[in-house]
């Protein structure tokens, strides 16, 4: 206990200290005891067993119910849905509900899904585990949004799902829901939204009013043709990490990610997930969490973060040689690339080295920071720190005697940056890593 305490506390300083992009959303040091105080209590729960842990179930039913209702799912529409382990899982899900309802049963055998440059790697997890061909489609060069117009030259007999973002991963961009859902109906396809890390921003945003809602799209059930939303509690819903939240238009589709086999000699088996055993302690956290702070300290909590976002989004269009990818900040994010005297990686690297964990990303070359409750308490500092790496960077670049240093992006997930090079070299250096840990 001792060893892990103590390497805790090293490993914890830095979001504490407000400094990492994303990885943790809330850090308020009571609602984490509330959460480890709730783990213990169902500690040794497992919602494949109803008969034993009846709560559990329940406190899943009223997840479900709670994020339906912020995305226009509630009482009378027929939204549906289902916890997962996380946004990788809901994604992968809403994948094989749609394969078997708009693949399978209309007797497409070269299925097909259509998506922006910009849209999470876990689709491509999911196509490649269930043999589906995913085009994507390069996003707006000014925009970074995935356009409808380009989605529909590409659409086939053989497309089943159109996959929008809100807001996307790499520029916090939200997709133009409402017209992708136009096409989804008038082509009896389906309309996926990754809401991931929106789903507990975008709706309070609206909330919020002038100077907030108007800067939110239309972008969930509101939209008729969106057929299925994927939302992490453990993001901005502030739960413990390893939950999601999964909804769809109707119970024919969220019948259709359910596994069921009648014939095996241990009984009858059915899953609704991926997963046979779940740790019903983190359903029970992140019923705890979205009760506990309720609508109107969401509400707080989102103005905080969003008016930090637009602080840091103006700083950049002022910090001569930087500008914004996207445009001004929507949401939680803020993407940034170089005018290209100086390497943006380098920025990133120097940050670093200032003891800030920021995300390196590419295609192109841009670094982005992931507003979270934490992170908005150090706003002016990442100002300031922001300013002075770039204005050292700009000056070292006018000396033609410095040398500038190839690339370098981070793997997601990991903030460091690693030298240029072929993915598959980098990617085994990742996995090698990984694995000797």
């Amino acid at each position: 206990m001792e060893d892990l305490q103590t390497r805790a506390n090293t490993e914890n300083a830095k979001w504490e200290k407000g400094l990492v992009s994303g990885a943790v959303y809330c850090g308020e040091p009571s609602h984490t005891s509330l959460l480890s105080e709730v783990y213990a209590i169902y500690s040794l729960s497992n919602p494949l067993h109803i008969d034993i842990w009846p709560t559990i179930n329940q406190c899943e039913a009223e997840i479900v119910s709670m994020t339906a209702h912020l995305l226009h799912g509630g009482e009378g529409t027929g939204i549906v849905g289902a916890t997962t382990s996380g946004g990788t899982e809901s994604i992968i899900l809403a994948v094989r509900a749609h394969l078997e309802i708009y693949g399978k049963q209309r007797g497409i055998f070269k299925p097909e899904i259509i998506c922006c440059t910009t849209a999470h790697a876990a689709l491509d997890k999911s196509c490649e585990m269930f043999g589906i061909k995913l085009i994507k489609i390069p996003c707006c060069p000014k925009t970074f949004q995935l356009d409808p117009l380009c989605v529909e030259r590409k659409m086939s007999s053989n497309t089943l799902l159109i996959f929008a973002s809100a807001p996307s991963f790499p520029q916090g961009v939200i997709d133009s829901v409402e017209n992708l859902a136009d096409l989804a109906l008038r082509y009896n396809i389906g309309l996926h939204v990754d809401c991931c890390l929106g789903g507990f921003v975008l709706p309070f945003a609206r909330m919020l009013g002038d100077g907030y809602a108007e800067k939110v799209p239309k972008f969930d059930f509101e939209c008729k043709g969106v057929t299925s939303i994927s939302v992490d509690t453990h993001k901005y819903g502030y739960a413990s990490k390893g939950t999601s939240v999964i909804l769809y238009r109707n119970k024919k589709l969220r019948r259709a990610q359910y596994f069921n086999y009648g014939k095996w000699s241990g009984g009858l088996y059915s899953t609704p997930t991926i997963s046979g055993s779940r740790p019903g302690a983190l359903l029970a956290c992140a019923w705890a969490s979205l009760v506990t702070i309720g609508e109107s300290g969401y509400k707080s909590r989102v103005k905080v973060i969003l008016d930090a976002t637009q602080k840091v989004g103006n700083a950049v269009v002022n910090i001569p040689g930087l500008y914004l990818l996207g445009g001004n900040p929507h949401s939680m994010i803020v993407c940034f690339a170089s005018d290209k005297t100086f390497d943006i990686y380098t920025v990133g690297e120097r940050m670093a080295k200032m003891g800030w964990s920021l995300n390196s990303l590419q295609n192109p070359p841009c670094i982005h920071l992931c507003v979270t409750l934490k992170t908005a308490e150090n706003v002016d500092k990442f100002i300031a720190n922001l300013s002075q790496v770039v204005e050292n960077a700009r000056t070292e670049s006018k000396y033609p005697s410095i040398d500038k240093k190839d690339g370098s992006a981070a793997i997601y997930g990991m903030a460091g940056t690693m030298p240029a090079g072929p993915v598959n070299e980098l990617l085994k250096v990742y996995t090698d890593v990984t694995l000797s840990c």
